[in-house]
């Protein structure tokens, strides 16, 4: 009484009590954007719950708090700054997804990073040093196993480019699977035929020390390393890439056991892999050397190896001996080619590093005048033969004289130093492709350290993304959640009610569609807005009901 006595003692009451509601208005204000940020303090008002976890998605997901309670967490990087993020028709609910599962798991934390201000955040996360992350991508990651994905993966667009439904929980669901798979994808070298390879159980050995490189490099993309023997078993299932490096024998083929049942070669179990499980194969194999049964099942999938060696005098990078034949390749500058999808942060460069070839001979396709040809007369799968780098123009090619000189010309020109063939089918019922990759350079030395490990050369970089590509490491989540497969009972996820995406609920009656339309309910500026609003009523009101006290007692 003694604080508010006196003259103007109401007016005092009055101003320290809107003081404190503007204080308290404040406050509650950062809280409840806090909460709708990083707890669950909105209400989703989407007629098909955009903002919400449906049950399956819950139940899909319902591994990640079994997951090891090792300190490893699965973390989903927006690369961009949450008033972007938020801002965005498209990103933000993918955004207030995630935020939505990291309150519903524990094993599982949102983070943004401004890569415009901050880019080396993100440096580990490219496949090659010149890769570049958008502003736009999302980052899942647990521990050294990652995937980038762009925002707009995570809906679904029509033939004309229009979203017609949100396919995120799928999408999202089929990444976090495939990084925080209990069962490491493997990368298998096979080591019956006299090959170069890395050996985990030896691993200081001199050929493994000579394949440390390649050895990093598969483990930085998320796989483990083992050795298998194609003449005594199966390819296993979690082989995702089967590597053939250097082999100095030719494969097998037991004739006498044809007729035994159960029988399979080594070639036809390489060919069921591609075939029937989608493999990749990596094949290193020598010009100078000749392998009837290997060279027939590469001969099918389109390569044809010649037994010239590739050399340049003008593009070439000097060797002690004089020789130029540590050829440099060309990077193929259309942005509609297969190597321009695997090098083109590469390729784009003014003065890039150069893709060396060391003791190349060249490949030629085997298709008979085409790049593509349909498998077994089948008019939904084929293969495509696509070459990777080219030599020079001004390469040549010599085949030996038969005293171990190559001195005989025998081409020249561009020539094609590696090449890839992909198999694509289609699935008659879904209409999804499946793809197989088949990759083969005509050199003993590619995977070798000397220019593998040398940071000065794109081989690296070059290897790295070609390996991303190929090897087929992903897991995807239960066609209950979605997914674009006509078997899914949910195709495409949360179709869309309609795709104005407004910031306002309306329902109007369409005479055109004949239907009422449901406009969304933007959460930003919707729910989080609502709950701001009611609070800011309880002040308001104090206020009024305060003024209306002091004015009645004052004059009244």
């Amino acid at each position: 009484m003694k604080l508010f006595g006196g003259k103007f003692a109401r007016s005092r009451v009055f101003a320290v009590i809107s003081i404190v509601s503007v204080v308290l208005l404040i406050g509650l204000n950062l809280l409840i954007t806090y909460l709708g940020l990083h707890g669950s303090a909105y209400i989703d008002m989407t007629p098909e719950g955009l903002y919400s976890l449906t049950p399956a998605m819950k139940s899909e997901m319902s591994f990640i708090d079994e997951l090891p309670d090792d300190g490893r967490k699965v973390k989903i990087t927006f690369c961009t700054d949450p008033d972007v993020l938020i801002g965005s028709t498209t990103a933000r609910v993918t955004y207030f997804m995630a935020l939505k599962l990291a309150s519903t798991f524990k094993n599982v934390e949102v983070e943004t990073v401004n890569i415009a201000y901050n880019p080396t955040a993100v440096a580990k996360y490219k496949p090659t040093s010149l890769s570049k992350i958008n502003a736009s991508d999302i980052i899942v990651s647990y521990g050294d196993r990652y995937r980038v994905v762009g925002a707009s993966t995570f809906w679904t667009t029509d033939s004309a480019g229009n979203l017609w439904s949100y396919n995120g929980e799928y999408k999202l669901a089929s990444v976090v699977k495939s990084v925080t798979a209990v069962n490491r994808p493997v990368a298998y070298f096979t080591v019956d035929h006299g090959e170069s390879y890395y050996d985990p159980a030896q691993p200081e050995s001199e050929m493994s020390l000579e394949n440390a490189y390649i050895y990093d490099l598969l483990g930085e993309r998320g796989m483990d390393v083992k050795t298998i023997r194609l003449s005594e078993e199966e390819i296993p299932e979690d082989c995702v890439l089967l590597i053939i490096n250097n082999p100095r024998t030719d494969f097998s083929v037991d004739e006498d056991r044809f007729d035994e049942f159960g029988y399979i070669s080594e070639s036809e179990k390489l060919d069921r892999y591609m075939v029937s499980r989608q493999g990749s194969v990596m094949v290193m194999r020598d010009y100078k050397e000749s392998f009837p049964v290997l060279d027939a099942f590469l001969y099918e999938w389109g390569f044809d190896f010649s037994e010239a060696l590739v050399s340049d005098e003008d593009n070439h990078v000097a060797r002690p001996d004089g020789a130029y034949t540590d050829v440099i390749g060309e990077y193929n500058t259309d942005e509609n080619s297969y190597g321009y999808a695997i090098y083109g942060d590469l390729a784009a460069m003014p003065s890039a590093p150069s893709t060396v070839f060391s003791n190349a001979g060249y490949i030629s396709c085997s298709f008979q005048g085409a790049t593509s040809v349909p498998e077994d007369g089948s008019l939904t799968t084929g293969r495509h033969f696509a070459s990777l780098f080219n030599s020079y123009s001004t390469a040549a090619a010599h085949l030996s004289d038969g005293n171990g000189e190559y001195n005989k010309l025998w081409d020249k020109g561009a020539l094609t130093l590696a090449a890839t063939t992909t198999r694509r089918a289609i699935d008659s019922l879904t209409s999804e492709y499946s793809y197989s990759y088949l990759f083969c350079v005509n050199s003993p030395d590619f995977l070798k350290s000397e220019y593998l490990g040398n940071a000065s050369f794109a081989n690296y970089d070059v290897v790295s993304a070609l390996v991303q590509n190929i090897a087929r490491i992903d897991e995807y989540a239960s066609l209950e959640l979605g997914g674009t497969s006509l078997n899914s009972p949910n195709v495409g996820g949360k179709p869309l009610v309609d795709t104005d995406m407004s910031d306002t609920a309306t329902l109007t009656y369409d005479a055109d569609r004949q239907a009422y339309v449901v406009k969304h309910y933007a959460l930003t500026s919707g729910a989080i807005t609502a709950f701001t609003v009611v609070l800011m009523l309880i002040p308001v009101a104090a206020a009024v009901c305060g003024a209306v006290v002091c004015v009645r007692r004052r004059f009244l």
